[in-house]
């Protein structure tokens, strides 16, 4: 039961808090959605 506990406990605060930016970033009408970023610093790293 610990280890089923020590993954669904991430996953619902990483859910949470991919939630809570992308309200923040559309409320605050940010240029690049979280999705842009990481596929530009996985594209820098790759290229670079």
């Amino acid at each position: 039961m610990k280890s089923l506990a020590s993954f669904i406990l991430p996953s619902i605060l990483g859910l949470v808090a991919g939630v809570g930016h992308g309200i923040a970033s559309h409320h605050q009408e940010l240029p690049f959605s979280l999705a842009d970023q990481v596929v530009e610093s996985v594209q820098g790293a790759v290229f670079n």
